[in-house]
């Protein structure tokens, strides 16, 4: 008798904190389908990076320099044979590109646009898996209503917006790890 208004009482907190944003909706599951198997290699990679020598305890420049400079070689070592599309995988980079459009052209697109500022490509620089995200472009700002339907990523990477290609860019390392070329209307 007592489980109908203790059901709507927990609905009712359920809701208040949703809309006070405590608790974040999930309305993408980093595990489920049609991202695939995207969250394991996010997972991979950052096992990966974590092995990796941690540019963080330095404090001079030279020695932060170095550290950067010997992380990236050794992570394009253990990724060598890395190519587009290793993490963003065709079924994954399908439904990227489906959920950036539908933010990209719904309501509120020219706010979206100027949130992202995304930028113009470097002249004479080419997207490639496993190179230096370029020291001259801006750090892109994914859109927060963009953000909040995409799987969430750990501190060690993060999303960027190059002109119109989507990058999975390593942190620290300042390092593309994949790209959905073309994924921005």
């Amino acid at each position: 008798m007592l489980r109908r208004p203790v059901r709507s009482l927990v609905t009712l907190a359920m809701g208040s904190l949703l809309l006070t944003g405590v608790v974040r909706s999930q309305t993408v599951p980093v595990s489920s389908e049609p991202y695939g198997d995207f969250s394991e290699k996010i997972a991979a990679y950052v096992k990966l990076h974590q092995t990796m020598p941690s540019l963080r305890p330095k404090r001079q420049r030279k020695q932060i320099v170095d550290t950067r400079k010997a992380l990236v070689g050794r992570i394009r070592e253990a990724r060598a044979t890395a190519r587009q599309g290793d993490i963003f995988t065709p079924l994954a980079a399908a439904e990227f590109r489906r959920v950036i459009r539908t933010v990209f052209l719904g309501a509120g697109a020219a706010a979206v646009r100027k949130t992202a500022m995304d930028g113009d490509s470097v002249e004479g620089w080419h997207l490639t898996v496993n190179c230096d995200y370029p020291d001259d472009l801006p750090v892109t700002t994914v859109p927060p209503t963009l953000l909040l339907l995409l799987p969430q990523l750990p501190p060690e990477v993060a999303y960027r917006i190059i002109g119109h290609d989507f990058v999975l860019q390593d942190k620290e390392a300042r390092l593309v790890i994949d790209f959905i070329p073309g994924a921005l209307p």
